[in-house]
């Protein structure tokens, strides 16, 4: 398994760093976009025996685990109380720029988590298309369903996270 996970981060890896470096931009995050992606090797290595039939699976997946490692991130910053700085709070820029503070990212994790009780793909369409950048074509690849089917959920999912955000901000 390690073998196979291995050469499949290794195939992935300059795309990895391309989605980190985009993400840590938007998060201002203080960390180096060569340790976000050791940090997914290393939380992918350590998980549960994962297999994944193409590329867009793993990258699926990897929106998952860099959502959990950017919200871990942010919830420390929170605690460090490193964030002096706050910018207010704004649905568009979250699901469009991603920008924000450490609080605006534990807010839209929260929201997606709310997301997923309601529906779960409306969920992995988000976690693709926010925490990775991924496009429409590679998340219906990934999930195995149609374009239109995705850019529909998508929709959805905006409209959805803009009223929890916009409600929260």
């Amino acid at each position: 398994m390690e073998d196979r996970l291995e050469a499949l981060f290794q195939g992935s890896y300059a795309e990895i760093l391309r989605l980190a470096r985009v993400r840590l931009a938007r998060e201002h995050a203080p960390i180096s976009t060569q340790t976000l992606a050791h940090e997914l090797y290393l939380d992918l290595r350590e998980g549960p025996e994962l297999k994944f039939a193409t590329k867009q699976q793993f990258f699926a997946y990897a929106s998952r685990a860099m959502r959990s490692l950017l919200v871990d991130m942010a919830r420390e910053r929170i605690a460090q109380k490193r964030s002096a700085n706050l910018l207010p709070l704004t649905a568009a820029g979250h699901i469009e720029g991603g920008e924000g503070t450490p609080e605006q990212l534990v807010a839209l994790d929260e929201s997606l988590h709310r997301l997923g009780q309601l529906d779960a793909r409306l969920l992995r369409v988000a976690e693709m298309r926010v925490i990775m950048g991924m496009e429409i074509p590679d998340v219906a690849a990934a999930l195995g369903v149609s374009e239109p089917t995705i850019k529909r959920d998508w929709q959805r999912a905006k409209a959805y996270l803009h009223a929890e955000l916009g409600a929260n901000g």
